[in-house]
Order: structure tokens, then sequence, then C-alpha cells
């Protein structure tokens, strides 16, 4: 199942586009099954890069993934037939050189990362550790 973007993501970015890679030829609907592969193939591309510095699943898809997965399940879809054309060739390679400046740490998504986790609901925890007391009865004999 797609995590990144659906094939309603896709309808809404580019119904015509979908029509034309996705259309089965013998029943003159889209084909699901082809459209599920691009999905799912764009979220191992995804996750690929992202399973270097986030734990995957992620919490929350950010925007910036779904438009990423749009763009790689488009270029997958277009690559069956002999369709890619070259802004789509264009706009995959970008989306590559993207996931990999996230996973080098150059872009933030805003997530937890392996090296940063999330604060729990609880909270922050703090550990104090008590000092030696300086004044006792003993040191402050004659004192008093």
């Amino acid at each position: 199942m797609a995590i990144y973007a659906t094939k309603q993501d896709l309808i809404d970015r580019d119904e015509q586009m979908l029509w034309n890679f996705a259309v089965d030829r013998d029943t003159g609907e889209l084909n699901d099954t082809w459209i599920n592969q691009a999905l799912d193939q764009a979220d191992e591309e995804i996750d690929s890069f992202l399973g270097r510095r986030y734990v995957l699943p992620l919490p929350t898809v950010p925007g910036m993934l779904n438009k990423i997965a749009i763009t790689i399940a488009f270029y997958w879809l277009a690559d069956r037939d002999p369709q890619a054309t070259n802004l789509l060739e264009e706009r995959y390679k970008m989306q590559l050189t993207t996931l990999r400046e996230i996973a080098d740490g150059k872009r933030e998504l805003g997530l937890p990362t392996i090296e940063a986790p999330a604060e729990s609901s609880v909270g922050k925890v703090e550990l104090i550790q008590e000092n030696e007391r300086q004044f006792t009865r003993n040191s402050l004999k004659g004192v008093l």
C-alpha cells in the first residue's frame, strides 16, 4: 500500500497524464495494478534514501515527500511504455537529488532523525545529581 502518495494525488496533479500512462487499452479504464506498482516503487525509492536518516515508517508524511512520490510514480508509469519524456526524466532526476540532500542532512523534513529522537508525550527527562552537602554539623562545629 502506498504511503507517500495515492492514486487520487496523481489524479489531482495531472489527470490527463495519468490517463495517458495508465489506461488499460483493452478496457479503456485506468489500470489500478500499474498505478499501485508505480506508487509502491516510489515508496521504495524514497525509503531507500530516508532509511539512512529517519526511523521508518515516518510518523507523518511531509508535503515535500508527497510531491516527490507523485513525480517518481509518474516517471515509473511512463517507463513501462516508452513514453518517458525528457521533462519527466529531468523531474525524476531532480527529485532523486532532493532525496540525496535529505539523506545527507542538507535538507530537513522537520521530523525526528535517528540521531535526535523526538520528545516523548511526557516531555523531556532531566537527570539531576545531588552534590555532597557542604555544611554539616561536623563542619560547622564551633561556629554556632
